[in-house]
């Protein structure tokens, strides 16, 4: 048995529609989810090659290196604005290897099991897919697809209709799974993750949790679901250095949704790195309410340069509307503590939502200039399937195609505004709001200040260059 796992090439219409100049900051990340899959395949015995379209991949080119390799098992994810890309990609695949199975995993089809209506997928993986897939994979060996409603976390076509097996629980002992795949990868230095993450290159992305057990009212929760659970310390410093000496990394990227979920586990593991030696740049994802100052100083003792928070809003009324669960004070306070121990800070805001009003826009973009943020990213919000907010607008009426929804980078297509604005106002305000936050002499004047290599300041430059051809 030969497997391909394949991240789909896609257009540049995909990932930024007409705001063009965004594709110079994109985060070109390896797929890691991907090599998790190859890395259990691998331990039990499966040949596995990863073909990973978002390096500048065509489709013929793609076309050519699976008709080379001639796998039995073509595994293909896709987030829901990649779809379209992952749908033409299948239907090259079936035209080619015409005895090929063809199965569709990733964060689309556990939100929208009605991806496998199309006919170029034989099969779906729905949420946490290593076992799954490997269950899977061991049944197209011995009989073929046959009946696969034995087999948990599935979806299927069974005479003409939708067929859904039950969800398979999630993974509590992450540490049973074995490192991702990074040697079936292309190299760190192919990729490029967006200058506003890193300091030095390459750079590792590694994720020492999943799951997350808050509420937020615009994310999906398909995947991992809401049992946060994490690698043991000894685990994550393993892979560490891995990622060091055999790689080449220069600097890593902890991309849970919440590192610091657990705060007991990440002084451990910084004290593990201190005592090791390992000395490198990192940068976490985390929120608000999982920091104290104590524990941000201890980060910065051990590498920690920037941590990145999910503020979501400037405005009280938004916060609770998303259900948050933090304040306006409360996101102060936590970017407060990063700045006196010495962390960067960049901000995720989500722009949009059905509550959202000119004036509480505005408060927003006031509240990322009064904390002097190093980056503001304001993400337009897209009612993906799955959230908590698609499903209250669909049943007040609306309807979207949400085989084909934008990227959040994509400034011009907006399936949804606010009813308290029009689109063209909408609009103005994203590119507004990237302005007069980037283009201030004295946010520029702080950067240039804080920079601390070439490769952030090249970034930098990037950066710079994005937003002003909005």
């Amino acid at each position: 048995m030969k497997i391909a796992l394949v991240s789909p090439p896609v257009t540049a219409q995909t990932l930024v529609g007409e705001t063009a100049s965004m594709k110079s900051v994109l985060n070109v990340i390896p797929p890691l989810g991907l090599a998790y899959l190859a890395a259990v395949l691998e331990e039990s015995g499966y040949a596995v090659r990863i073909y990973d379209g978002s390096l500048a991949m065509s489709l013929n080119q793609l076309a050519d290196r699976l008709q080379e390799y001639k796998p039995d098992v073509v595994g293909l994810t896709s987030t829901t604005p990649a779809f379209p890309d992952a749908r033409r990609t299948a239907e090259r695949v079936r035209q080619i290897l015409p005895g090929a199975v063809i199965v569709l995993g990733g964060a689309h089809v556990s939100a929208v099991p009605d991806a496998l209506s199309q006919d170029c997928f034989d099969v779906g993986v729905t949420g946490e897919g290593e076992a799954t897939m490997l269950e899977l994979v061991r049944q197209i060996e011995t009989i073929g697809l046959g009946d696969l409603s034995g087999i948990a976390g599935l979806v299927f076509r069974r005479n003409g209709e939708i067929f859904m097996t039950e969800p398979r629980g999630y993974i509590k002992d992450l540490d049973t799974i074995p490192p991702p795949a990074r040697h079936l990868l292309p190299p760190l230095s192919a990729y490029s993750p967006t200058p506003a993450s890193y300091r030095k290159l390459p750079l590792a992305v590694l994720m020492t949790s999943r799951g997350c057990p808050y509420q937020c009212t615009f994310c999906d929760r398909k995947v991992f679901g809401n049992l946060t659970r994490g690698h043991s310390p000894e685990r994550v410093v393993a892979e560490v250095e891995e990622a060091l000496h055999r790689y080449g990394a220069r600097e890593i990227r902890f991309f849970d949704d919440t590192f610091t979920y657990d705060k007991k586990r990440v002084l451990t593991i910084c004290e593990m790195l201190l005592q090791k030696g390992l000395r490198f740049p990192w940068t976490c994802l985390t929120r608000v309410g999982a920091v104290t100052r104590e524990l941000l100083k201890t980060m910065k003792e051990a590498g920690c340069w920037q941590v990145l928070y999910g503020l979501e809003s400037g405005d009280p009324r938004m916060l609770a509307a998303l259900k948050k669960g933090h304040t306006v004070e409360e996101n102060e306070q936590a970017v407060r503590w990063a700045q006196e121990v010495g962390l960067g800070v960049r901000g995720d805001f989500i722009v949009g939502t059905p509550a959202e009003t000119k004036e509480s826009l505005e408060r927003t973009l006031q509240f990322t200039k009064r904390l002097k943020l190093d980056y503001a990213h304001f993400n337009k919000f897209v009612p993906f399937a799955g959230t908590e907010l698609y499903e209250e607008l669909v049943q007040q009426g609306y309807e979207f195609d949400i085989s084909d929804l934008p990227t959040i980078l994509d400034h011009q297509a907006t399936p949804y505004v606010p009813p308290s604005m029009t689109a063209d106002e909408f609009h103005a305000f994203l590119d507004r709001a990237n302005r007069e936050f980037y283009l201030r002499p004295a946010h520029i004047l702080r950067r240039l200040w804080r920079t601390r290599t070439w490769d952030e300041l090249m970034g930098q430059a990037r950066g710079a260059l994005a937003v002003a051809g909005l």
